[in-house]
């Protein structure tokens, strides 16, 4: 029976007898693949008494009526039915709170993409009202337009701290004083991490 290309779903076909067979197989593959998430992603033995419409990645070494089905989508309706995936398709693993993506052989996490940086800073004494703003710190691949956040090496007594990108793979760091006193700082090594936008 012919099938789409991406999610093998299947066409009805003229003069198919009991299209709504087909048609409910399609919404029933549909119903766990459009938002894909699944209850874990390490299991290599099926669960003993799933949920209508329980969907799991299937682990490395099926075992049971998951054989032969590694890294596959399994999902539960009235029996097991399985898809396989593309790369590039995502997955939210409910057992691990991660968005996971499929590289066309496994299953990896999806991280953001992120660029760090470091540098040592001593802001020394901010009155109230007043900040200081760093030197730059050199983040490779940073550019304008990207999200930055700032860790500090020590507890800030109410000083605000934020980063943001200044120019291509630069960051500062800014230190506002609204705390009613005057704060010092010590000298310490300050991070900074700048996500791509």
């Amino acid at each position: 029976m012919p099938t789409t290309p991406n999610l093998a779903l299947a066409y009805l076909v003229t003069s198919q007898a009991q299209k709504e067979v087909t048609h409910n197989a399609a919404l029933n593959d549909l119903d766990y693949l459009a938002q894909l998430p699944v209850i874990d992603c390490t299991l290599n033995t099926p669960p003993a008494s799933p949920n209508m419409g329980d969907t799991y990645i299937v682990a490395s070494s099926p075992t049971g009526a998951w054989s032969g089905y590694a890294n596959c989508v399994a999902a539960y309706y009235s029996g097991w039915i399985f898809k396989t995936p593309l790369a590039g398709w995502k997955a939210w693993a409910r057992n691990s709170n991660k968005l996971l993506y499929y590289t066309g052989s496994a299953w990896s996490p999806l991280a953001a993409p992120y660029l760090d940086g470091t540098m040592t800073w001593n802001p020394g004494t901010l009155s109230n009202g007043s900040g200081a703003t760093s030197s730059t710190v050199t983040v490779t691949g940073a550019a304008l337009g990207d999200f930055a956040r700032v860790a500090a090496p020590y507890d800030l007594q109410g000083v605000i701290a934020t980063a943001y990108v200044n120019a291509a793979n630069s960051a500062v760091v800014r230190l506002q004083n609204q705390t009613g006193g005057s704060v010092t700082l010590a000298s310490g090594t300050w991070r900074v991490r700048v996500t791509k936008a």
